[in-house]
């Protein structure tokens, strides 16, 4: 790889040689990985606080899935800076093993990133239980996994003969432009970003309860929206991946913001799943405390129980899906096509 830089490039480099982003690289994937174990542990512990033991949902099983791929990434991550990684390609040690490593990256980013968005995704399931609403997400969750499958298959065959990808020894024959090829994952990504976002919003916005209520919900599932910003900062470093001849410094910052974008997709797919943990907090009770005044809801006749048994029978196999409604005086339409949850207030 050194022989393809030019004589200005080298003498840049050589110019440079105590730049080094090493340090930037083994705080971010400390720090992030750290944030994600915190991040997992009040979801669960929050859990337990409404049933007294833990009891993993199907969202909770996806999501911890997706920590193992992000902790590969971020362990692959940081250790191409044992070979060179973080500094000019010029002293890279092993550029196969950064190569290599590279490629982990891309496949464990993707899986990471697929897995969050499923989580993100069965939660919204477990929330709203409209047909129409179900199949839309069925179409994402598809979208989602053939991302990820089509991300990995690139990562590997983006070269022929194949051993060209992670050795640089072996002469190509022909190479696909990787930029562009990332640059259209991205922007996939992106896409799905703020569907995930949106998607809920329409559903929120059909339940008969107080519009405060309904914007503090709609703010709950938005804060998602800090993952989409820094996945779109991401997208304007990801240009240089593939198109740079010195990756092990170019294609850091792009890295580093994958590894950010993973942890605040942890963190949006676990913030609506807080609401126990913020009542232990501030209250004192896991029990939402009564407002006074109140009429009693209506839910105990005609189509409410009928409802409510209905939707009981639907959220056996997952017990988070269970009824919060001492909060607010309600109608019977007010529970069709919505399950509810202890763990986000939607009354």
């Amino acid at each position: 790889m050194a022989s393809s830089l030019s004589k200005e490039q080298q003498a840049y480099m050589l110019a440079h040689e105590d730049d080094s982003l090493v340090i930037n690289i083994i705080v971010c994937c400390s720090v992030c990985g750290f944030a994600s174990i915190i991040i997992l542990l009040l979801r669960l512990y929050s859990q337990r606080l409404v049933s007294g033991k833990l009891h993993l949902t199907q969202s909770d099983i996806l999501l911890i899935i997706a920590w193992v791929p992000y902790v590969a990434f971020i362990s692959c991550f940081a250790s191409s800076t044992r070979y060179g990684g973080g500094r000019h390609i010029l002293f890279v040690s092993d550029l196969r093993m950064v190569q290599i490593l590279n490629i982990a990256d891309e496949h464990t980013y993707a899986y990471a990133m697929a897995f969050v968005k499923l989580s993100i995704l069965r939660l919204y399931g477990g929330i709203f239980a409209s047909r129409q609403f179900n199949y839309c997400l069925w179409v994402v969750a598809a979208i989602m996994i053939a991302w990820a499958i089509s991300c990995g298959f690139t990562a590997v065959f983006q070269c022929r003969p194949i051993s060209h990808t992670w050795d640089p020894r072996v002469e190509e024959d022909f190479c696909i432009n990787y930029g562009i090829s990332l640059l259209v994952s991205g922007v996939i990504n992106i896409a799905t970003d703020f569907t995930i976002l949106a998607i809920p919003i329409p559903m929120i916005l059909g339940l008969q309860i107080s519009r405060q209520k309904k914007w503090l919900l709609i703010f709950t599932f938005a804060m998602g929206g800090s993952a989409c910003i820094i996945s779109i900062i991401r997208l304007a470093f990801t240009i240089k991946v593939g198109s740079t001849t010195d990756e092990s410094w170019d294609d850091i910052p792009a890295g580093l913001l994958s590894i950010v974008e993973l942890m605040f997709g942890f963190l949006a797919a676990s913030i609506p799943t807080y609401r126990p943990l913020y009542r232990r907090i501030v209250h004192g009770s896991v029990t939402p405390s009564p407002i006074p005044n109140t009429p009693p809801h209506r839910l105990d006749n005609g189509l409410g129980k009928e409802a409510i048994n209905k939707a009981s029978r639907s959220c056996e196999s997952d017990p988070e899906l269970i009824g919060d409604l001492s909060t607010e005086h309600l109608s019977e339409d007010n529970f069709l096509g919505t399950r509810m949850t202890d763990q986000i207030e939607l009354v």
